[in-house]
């Protein structure tokens, strides 16, 4: 895991042990990181969300009549549709696009932080 993000993946993933997490959660955390530590919100979001799911601490998806309901598809392909989402939202999504839901690697990652 990349280091400088171990503070934002942490925040999202706490958000998380309780309920699904709405994907403004991650865009806010970014923003609060890029406040303190500089860079562009939005290269954080992006780089955020691709470490939750590269790491498998986290799963996307929406939900359906089921609950939560992941997406199958390939990270590049997810980080790309949410670019293109948020980018037609000016990046305040406001509720309108997708959850996250935390994985079992992802409690299990949270465990050993205590």
């Amino acid at each position: 895991m990349k280091e400088i993000l171990a503070g934002p993946v942490e925040e999202v993933l706490r958000e998380g042990e309780d309920d699904w997490v709405m994907i403004d959660f991650v865009i806010g955390t970014a923003e609060d990181y890029a406040q303190t530590h500089g860079g562009d919100f939005r290269e954080i979001s992006v780089a955020l969300l691709k470490e939750l799911l590269d790491e498998g601490l986290m799963e996307i998806g929406e939900l359906g009549e089921s609950g939560f309901e992941a997406w199958e598809e390939p990270t590049e392909q997810i980080l790309e549709k949410f670019q293109r989402a948020c980018e037609a939202c000016n990046w305040k999504p406001m509720g309108g696009l997708w959850w996250l839901a935390n994985t079992e690697k992802g409690a299990h990652w949270l465990r050993a932080r205590q």
